[in-house]
C-alpha cells in the first residue's frame, strides 16, 4: 500500500509479551484485553471447544476458566470488550462458516466475569442472519456509544462488513450491510497461513474498537489494517477511505488480536501450544 493509503511503518516492533501453555487452549482464535483488571487478557478456543472462557496474564499462565451458562460454542471466534453504563460486558462472535452452510449466527453478551467465576450468564443471546446469505466471519467489535455489534467477514474478493444494534429486541435480526471494504489482496498466499485460508482472497481473522471509538483494527495472516474514524463520523464513511497498514510477525495461523487499554498498542496470538502472545506498543498513533 502506498503514502495515499496511510501505510504504517514497514517492519513494527512486535516484541513477546507472554506464552500460553496451557493445553486446554490449544487454537486461541478471540482475544480482549481487560480494562477492569490491566494485564488480564480473555480469550477462547476455536470449534470444537465447549462455551468457556480463558483469562490468563501477562506471563502466560491461565488464572480463570469460565463456563458461559446456557451458551452453545458451534464456532467461536472473537470476542470483543466494551463499557456501558460504568459496568464492563463481553461480546463473544458465534459467527464462524467455514462451509456457508449457518442460516443464522450468534453474538452472546454477558458481563465481564470476576477473576474468581467459575460460571457467568449471558444477559442476551443475539441471533441474526445476514442480508446476502451465510457468511463465514471471524471479527467483531462493539461500538458502544453508537449502540452497534461491527462484524466483518472473513474471505471474499470483497470483503462485507456488518452492522446489528446492540440493543435488538428478540427474535432473529437481520444485518445491516454498511460497507465494502477495500483490502489489498496478497499477491501469494502468506506461508505462515494454514491450508484451510481462502486462495487469493484476504482472511481477516479478527477485530476490535479503540476505547475512544475512533481506531478499528483487524487482522488477516500477514498484516494488520487500521480504520480511523474521525469524531461524529459515521462508519460507512470512515470505511470508504483506505486504512493503514503494517506487516505481521510471520506466526503460523495468526487468529487473535486485542487493542490494549491504551487504545494504540496491539495483541496478536496465533493457535497452537505454546501459544506465543505479542505486543506492538503504540503501533496505531497516527
Amino acid at each position: 500500500m502506498g503514502p495515499s493509503a496511510g501505510a504504517g511503518a514497514a517492519e513494527p516492533a512486535f516484541e513477546p509479551l507472554a506464552t500460553v501453555s496451557d493445553v486446554e487452549l490449544p487454537e486461541l482464535s478471540g482475544l480482549a484485553a481487560s480494562r477492569r483488571w490491566p494485564g488480564i487478557y480473555w480469550g477462547h478456543n476455536d470449534s470444537g471447544d465447549g462455551p468457556r472462557l480463558f483469562a490468563f496474564n501477562r506471563r502466560g499462565e491461565v488464572i480463570a476458566r469460565v463456563e458461559v451458562e446456557g451458551a452453545e460454542a458451534i464456532d467461536w471466534e472473537d470476542i470483543a470488550l466494551y463499557e456501558r453504563d460504568g459496568r464492563s460486558w463481553l461480546a463473544i462472535a458465534d459467527t464462524g462458516d467455514n462451509f456457508g452452510f449457518r442460516d443464522t449466527a450468534t453474538v452472546y453478551l454477558l458481563p465481564e466475569p470476576a477473576l474468581d467465576a467459575s460460571r457467568v450468564k449471558p444477559l442476551r443471546r443475539l441471533d441474526f442472519r445476514y442480508p446476502d446469505g451465510p457468511r463465514d466471519a471471524e471479527g467483531l467489535a462493539v461500538d458502544a456509544e453508537g449502540g452497534s455489534i461491527l462484524v466483518v467477514e472473513k474471505g471474499a474478493p470483497q470483503v462485507g462488513f456488518y452492522r446489528l444494534p446492540l440493543d435488538a429486541g428478540p427474535g432473529v435480526q437481520t444485518a445491516e450491510r454498511l460497507a465494502t471494504l477495500q483490502l489489498p489482496v496478497p499477491a501469494k498466499q502468506p506461508l505462515a497461513a494454514p491450508l484451510s485460508a481462502p486462495r487469493g482472497r484476504v482472511s481477516v481473522t479478527a477485530m476490535d474498537l479503540s476505547r475512544d471509538g475512533l481506531r478499528l483494527a483487524m487482522i488477516s495472516y500477514s498484516r494488520l489494517f487500521c480504520f480511523d474514524r474521525r469524531p461524529g463520523e459515521g462508519w460507512a464513511e470512515a470505511l470508504v477511505r483506505p486504512p493503514r497498514s503494517w506487516p505481521l510477525p510471520k506466526l503460523g495461523g495468526l487468529e487473535a488480536m486485542a487493542i490494549e487499554p491504551d487504545g494504540r498498542s496491539v495483541v496478536v496470538a496465533p493457535e497452537g501450544v505454546p501459544t506465543p502472545v505479542l505486543r506492538a506498543r503504540r503501533i496505531l498513533d497516527p
